[in-house]
């Protein structure tokens, strides 16, 4: 369990409201959303191949897994297709873990070392962006904190630094979708930007 990982998940349960049958991408178990787990720890999804699920759901919950995506528009439309009509999305961006470490890197570790961060064949590849975040509370608190690492503009930053940037606008293009935050830590601070999406059509 991560240091995060009580405050994040409380976090989620208030705005994440499963129904019906429902698929845990990135999960390892069971512990905060009942479902199908598909992990890409054990190798049995690969967020970066042309994957499908085992069936249609209607509920999916992708939760500290989508920045992990390469091609995250190819991932949104792939969620989108894998849905029931009708059926829901709940899916979860990160950033400032690579603040933790020195050099860019983040708290996974690969062959006993921690990963680094925004680099070719590892973990973090994508963000999400809407240009509303910059008024939300928790994302101006994000943004105070990381002033401390240099960071004077936070969508500048963030631009310049994660290698793809989705849009909600191009979600919108599947969804009707609304959005949540949460800032932690005031000496490494971390935002993550929880999005719910409600299918649009077939």
């Amino acid at each position: 369990m991560g240091k995060s990982d009580p405050y994040y998940f409380n976090f989620c349960s208030q705005y994440i409201k499963p129904e019906g049958k429902t698929a845990l991408l990135g999960a390892t178990d069971n512990s905060y959303f009942q479902g199908d787990t598909y992990d890409l720890s054990l190798g049995n999804w690969n967020i970066n191949s042309e994957w499908e699920l085992s069936q249609k759901y209607d509920t999916i919950i992708c939760t500290r897994c989508a920045y992990f995506a390469k091609d995250p528009w190819d991932f949104i439309k792939r969620c989108h297709d894998n849905l029931n009509i009708k059926g829901r999305l709940f899916v979860d961006w990160g950033i400032g873990d690579h603040w933790r470490f020195p050099n860019y890197k983040v708290g996974w570790l690969k062959d006993e070392e921690h990963e680094w961060a925004y680099k070719e064949d590892n973990y973090l590849w994508s963000m999400v962006w809407d240009d509303s975040f910059i008024d939300n509370n928790e994302f101006q608190t994000f943004s105070q904190r990381i002033q401390k690492h240099n960071y004077q503009n936070t969508k500048v930053a963030i631009f310049n630094e994660v290698p793809k940037i989705i849009d909600i606008e191009f979600i919108n293009k599947f969804f009707e979708t609304e959005y949540n935050m949460l800032t932690l830590w005031e000496d490494l601070p971390q935002l993550y930007i929880l999005v719910n999406c409600k299918k649009k059509h077939d």
